[in-house]
């Protein structure tokens, strides 16, 4: 009885780190799915509006278009897209616009750093600039 209470015990132990193991992958998993729809929904925006501006002082990304306006607002701990809120922890590290980096207005193109998230796991969106830009550019619009 006594070998059988310790191999019991023994499985027991096994079958806690084995759980604790598949709810490690797990999470890792959701964050990895979630932070994966997170980029494509921004590069799809990023690329679907043709006015992009970067408000310093309100940390939030402003994308135009004329059929539709998106708002993307970096807080702490989670992200404001309109009215949806994405549970994500990211830092704005860097903004662009025709290949220079800039720190807000018009950009074309952001780096973000998802390093609270996943270790090493950065995104990069970027857009072309088509004519329209460049025409409001000069009309000063």
């Amino acid at each position: 009885m006594i070998i059988t209470a310790i191999v019991v015990g023994m499985a027991f132990s096994v079958l806690r780190l084995v759980q604790n193991q598949i709810h490690a992958i797990q999470t890792n998993f959701e964050k990895t799915s979630t932070l994966a729809l997170f980029e494509q929904q921004l590069w799809q925006d990023f690329n679907d509006k043709n006015d992009i501006r970067f408000h310093e002082t309100e940390n939030s990304l402003l994308m135009e278009s004329e059929m539709d306006t998106v708002v993307y607002s970096f807080q702490e701990n989670y992200i404001l897209r309109n009215t949806d809120t994405i549970k994500l922890k990211l830092q704005l590290n860097k903004m662009f616009f025709n290949g220079k980096e800039v720190q807000g207005d018009t950009i074309d193109a952001i780096s973000i750093s998802g390093k609270a998230e996943l270790p090493d796991y950065d995104i990069f969106v970027s857009k072309k600039n088509d004519l329209t830009l460049f025409m409001n550019q000069q009309d000063g619009l």
